[in-house]
């Protein structure tokens, strides 16, 4: 994590304090337009009064001249004002995002407790912030506050969903993307997220539906046939078989007539066919498994392919006429930036796009474009 504290301030830790001086610390001061967390100030030569210089408790005012901040917690409010109280005082609270963070938790930095007073806060985001897990956003701010800016020029990337039936995710649906950020303000004011025209919130996308199995094959039907023989007699059929008809042939069997010196054969028992028949069914191949879907976009994701696997091929039928079962559908495609996972003809359906901003009590201004903000994002 690389998340520095700025200030603008604080003032005056040692010498004189001037009302020209105060003036332009206070007054005339203005935040910086770009990242960094620096200051800049506005020509202002207009005197400038004790009374304008009195700490603002008013959680309400947008742009306080003294802000209610820990640091200026010695500044009158109302009475016994002096110039000295102003040692150690800040007019603006900084927080600069660079590098790569994964699960940024904005609220967790080191705000000095001011969250919830009105002195004007931004959190600069100028590097990147991730999110592996669709069940966590990239960057989150989850507290009270009043005043406060996320000020986007880097990158805020939600978790791209698994396909389905990968491991991890559900079979046969898709996985939902993750979230960008998330702006769970409870209460407060003036909680804005300002994205620059090099920003990025960018949800995650849905991860592709699982294909269908492959179609099983048709069946088929088998004929064997033996033909049976015995001396005499109609004989049986093998177990399984059935007859279908028995007929005679030449004799089999004979004996010689009597008295001998007149001897002839005569026969006593012919040959004896059946005609023994068996017919069974066979199963058609077995249809292919789908596809897996594919993984849709995200910081986990951001230039891999999104394409679903191919399906399994189907196995053979049982023989007699069986047709093998056919090949898996192909998975479906992952979804891109914010958009939802590719359907197929399985019972599932692809997963669910990812917000660009979720949340509630806070407003998006800036450059609001299709390069800049992709997902839902108003609160």
């Amino acid at each position: 994590m690389s998340v520095a504290v700025t200030k603008a301030g604080p003032y005056y830790a040692s010498g004189q304090i001037k009302f020209s001086s105060l003036r332009s610390n206070f007054r005339a001061q203005v935040r910086k337009e770009t990242s960094g967390g620096s200051e800049t100030f506005n020509t202002d030569n207009a005197a400038i009064k004790a009374s304008e210089l009195l700490r603002n408790i008013t959680n309400t005012n947008t742009n306080p001249v003294v802000p209610n901040a820990t640091e200026n917690s010695s500044i009158a409010t109302s009475s016994n004002w002096k110039s000295s109280q102003f040692r150690n005082s800040i007019k603006y609270y900084y927080i600069t995002q660079s590098g790569t963070d994964t699960n940024l938790d904005i609220d967790a930095q080191s705000w000095n407790t001011n969250l919830t007073n009105n002195t004007v806060k931004v959190a600069f985001i100028d590097g990147t912030c991730g999110s592996s897990s669709v069940n966590s956003v990239a960057a989150d701010f989850n507290a009270t506050a009043y005043n406060l800016t996320i000020d986007v020029y880097g990158n805020i990337f939600g978790c791209g969903g698994r396909g389905g039936g990968t491991t991890g995710a559900p079979d046969p649906s898709g996985e939902a993307g993750g979230d960008a950020l998330g702006m769970a303000s409870s209460g407060g004011n003036n909680v804005n997220v300002l994205v620059r025209s090099s920003g990025k919130i960018y949800g995650g996308g849905g991860g592709g539906e699982r294909g269908a199995k492959g179609a099983d094959g048709s069946g088929g039907r088998c004929r064997e046939e033996t033909i049976q023989q015995n001396c005499g007699s109609d004989p049986g059929c093998p177990g399984g078989f059935s007859s279908q008809g028995s007929w005679g042939g030449r004799c089999c069997r004979s004996r010689c007539g009597s008295p001998c010196w007149s001897c002839c054969e005569q026969c006593t028992a012919n040959i004896r066919y059946t005609r023994c028949v068996k017919e069974y069914d066979t199963a058609g191949g077995t249809g292919g498994a789908g596809g897996t879907g594919g993984p849709g976009r995200g910081y986990n994701n951001q230039s891999g392919s999104l394409a679903g696997a191919a399906g399994a091929g189907g196995s053979g039928g049982g023989g007699c006429g069986a047709t093998s079962g056919a090949t898996g559908e192909t998975g479906g495609a992952g979804g891109d930036w914010a958009s939802a996972g590719g359907n197929t003809n399985n019972s599932g359906s692809g997963g669910a796009n990812g917000r660009a901003i979720t949340g509630s009590n806070y407003s998006v201004s800036g450059t609001i474009n299709s390069s800049t903000v992709k997902g839902a994002y108003r609160p």
